[in-house]
């Protein structure tokens, strides 16, 4: 039986801040996975943390990723990166950031034989907030940006990309799907969320359960 294992990385989106980490979209995929590809042995762990950045999460990387010899990383910040508070990272640091953390992933040989062993990061942007609640602490004209960067790197690097930033907006009222705090997603928005990466996710494997080789 071949063995795939995701991680999921990232800050207390990932993490599934609000409705708690058992119904985050990493939860909800090592729940549901096994039944949709049941010739797999699927090792899939939430290594996302609240109020986390970038920065931090470099500092980890080995220890709460590379440690489980990944084959998917699904990777989400921005939120508490472009912060108005004392975790905020500049669009500088932001970009250089999520470089290191791109770059540690592919060059880390799992020794799965899956994908040549090269691990894939697939990039996920955060969604944009109320900001009639979220102002000064966050606004969507400057969380754009983070987003505008996560698309740019994902392209450089070849990594797929969710937009779940975009597909909130396309809703016909995304406000609906956010917490009361303006920033985090309610239950519908954490519906949304798996849905749309359980969606993308498919597209990586075939109709075995087996990871598809990519073209780098």
């Amino acid at each position: 039986m071949i063995k795939t294992t995701i991680v999921g990385l990232g800050d207390s989106i990932t993490n599934g801040f609000g409705v708690g980490k058992a119904n985050s979209y990493i939860t909800r995929l090592e729940k549901y996975v096994p039944s949709y590809y049941p010739s797999i042995y699927w090792n899939i762990i939430n290594s996302s943390k609240n109020a986390i950045t970038t920065r931090e999460s470099i500092k980890s990387l080995e220890s709460s990723v590379l440690v489980h010899q990944p084959n998917l990383v699904f990777v989400q910040y921005g939120t508490n990166d472009c912060a108005n508070n004392n975790k905020h990272r500049s669009l500088e640091e932001f970009e250089s950031n999520l470089k290191i953390i791109i770059e540690k992933i592919i060059n880390h040989n799992n020794r799965t034989g899956l994908n040549n062993c090269v691990p894939i990061p697939i990039m996920v942007t955060p969604p944009p907030v109320n900001e009639n609640i979220s102002k000064p602490l966050l606004n969507n004209s400057y969380l754009r940006q983070y987003v505008h960067i996560i698309i740019t790197l994902s392209k450089y690097y070849n990594c797929p990309l969710i937009n779940f930033y975009d597909k909130m907006l396309n809703q016909e009222n995304y406000i609906d799907l956010l917490a009361a705090d303006g920033i985090h997603l309610n239950e519908k928005g954490y519906d949304l969320l798996f849905d749309t990466v359980f969606a993308e996710f498919t597209k990586l494997i075939n109709f075995q359960g087996v990871l598809k080789e990519r073209l780098n």
